[in-house]
């Protein structure tokens, strides 16, 4: 094997045990891979494991994305993830389960007023010769469902409608509808990326000091009644048609109990408090 083959083969590696992941997801095994099946995974995805940067913004270092590594972390270890791990390690699981997927890189456009670098990984996965977009990896208000890729039509996802426009010179749009009007969330282009693009990319975001992950603390997980965010040290819970909760956490300790109590986290690293 060359030097390569041994650095760059485990970002595409197959996943260890599929059914420890399974159960990690709270899914039952799985018997055929459509698009019902999809969507009950990236939904189950969504609500156990948090997307979250600690590693990022608290820890500092070196952050893999190779698959050994990432199902160590979210599977045996119980943690969350930000894109570049969440969606590798679940592209991982679908392939796994007889899935024909692969990656693409993704713009972040959500209050954007001008083309924004590529920060994002997302999914499009093939299911009898149909494309779908899936994301599990993504902070804002993600489709908790595959999204038909080539229907440009208002798709209902979650507590959100989305509808893709492909007319921008970058690519593809992904919008959601918002009080009548539309805005944007993610651009793209449909070709597909190779585990290697994302390397650079990932160590751009997890060690820049101009990276929003390594600015600030950014969690989020989605619930049976809307999500729960954690920006800084603000939580907010926030449900469908009702008032959000917001609480300023004010001690290392009180920190540690919110992500045990709401996303499921125990650390045993130093939290950030300024």
């Amino acid at each position: 094997m060359s030097f390569f083959d041994q650095l760059f083969n485990p970002l595409s590696a197959e996943l260890p045990d599929s059914k420890a992941y399974l159960d990690r997801i709270g899914m039952e095994p799985v018997q055929k891979p459509d698009k019902a099946t999809l969507d009950a995974l990236i939904l189950a995805h969504q609500r156990n494991v948090p997307f979250e940067n600690l590693d990022v913004y608290d820890v500092g270092g070196d952050l893999p994305i190779d698959i050994p590594s990432l199902f160590d972390k979210v599977v045996t270890r119980r943690r969350g993830g930000y894109c570049f791990e969440l969606n590798a390690v679940f592209m991982a699981l679908l392939e796994s389960l007889g899935y024909d997927c692969y990656p693409i890189a993704v713009r972040v456009m959500m209050g954007a007023t001008r083309v924004m670098p590529i920060s994002h990984r997302a999914i499009v996965v093939t299911i009898d010769g149909v494309r779908y977009f899936a994301d599990v990896g993504f902070g804002g208000p993600s489709p908790q469902s595959a999204l038909l890729l080539d229907d440009l039509s208002d798709q209902p996802s979650g507590t959100n409608v989305f509808f893709f426009e492909k007319d921008h010179p970058q690519g593809t749009m992904l919008y959601r509808r918002v009080d009548g009007g539309k805005e944007t969330v993610l651009l793209f282009r449909e070709t597909p990326a190779d585990p290697v693009d994302f390397i650079a990319l990932n160590e751009y975001q997890s060690k820049s000091k101009t990276s929003g992950f390594v600015m600030g603390r950014m969690l989020n997980k989605v619930t049976e009644t809307g999500n729960i965010t954690l920006n800084a040290n603000v939580l907010k819970i926030n449900t469908t048609g009702g008032d959000a909760v917001e609480k300023t956490i004010e001690t290392e300790d009180e920190l540690r109990r919110a992500l045990e109590e709401h996303y499921g986290l125990k650390v045993d690293f130093p939290l950030k408090m300024d």
